[in-house]
């Protein structure tokens, strides 16, 4: 069983529509709209060619069975970067997010000028916060946090990048 990301492609559209059903996202406020899952696939196409963050796929044995992601943020007038990440159902519970996302810090390490990751799972989403400590991230506190038309109550996970590699 190999587990490895690549970057995001237009091909990637039915992975995240296949995401977006009520299983998939009861922990993020229900499904989003066909306009709106269309135009996170727009932006993260956008993200994949300006290099601005990092978004991939991620592969079990050459299949796309999730998605993992780095970008740019700002909390609590922080600089960060924050991660998210899901994997589809027939591939959890068999360490592919784990993987997955270490691969994707991997990435921030060597690309993010920010050197500190958070991770904002929902406190009930217990296979997302076990990945958090799975990788090596430390849970800071609980908040309440607004995403899409909703309010979440989250686990705040924290992780400190290393100093990037040396570019001579």
């Amino acid at each position: 069983m190999s587990t490895t990301i690549r970057p995001w492609t237009d091909a990637d559209l039915p992975l995240l529509v296949g995401a977006n059903d009520p299983a998939m996202t009861a922990h993020l406020g229900g499904p989003e709209t066909e306009q709106k899952v269309r135009e996170r696939h727009a932006k993260y196409l956008s993200l994949v060619e300006s290099r601005e963050a990092g978004i991939f796929a991620i592969e079990l044995d050459g299949v796309a069975v999730g998605c993992a992601n780095w970008w740019q943020s700002e909390w609590h007038g922080e600089d960060v970067v924050e991660m998210g990440w899901f994997v589809v159902p027939e591939a959890q519970g068999r360490g592919v997010a784990v993987k997955g996302v270490a691969a994707v810090l991997d990435d921030a390490w060597r690309r993010a000028d920010r050197r500190r990751v958070l991770a904002f799972p929902a406190v009930e989403n217990v296979p997302s916060n076990r990945v958090c400590a799975h990788v090596g991230f430390e849970r800071i506190s609980e908040e309440d946090f607004p995403y899409r038309d909703t309010v979440l109550r989250v686990a705040v996970w924290s992780l400190q990048l290393g100093a990037p590699p040396s570019a001579d």
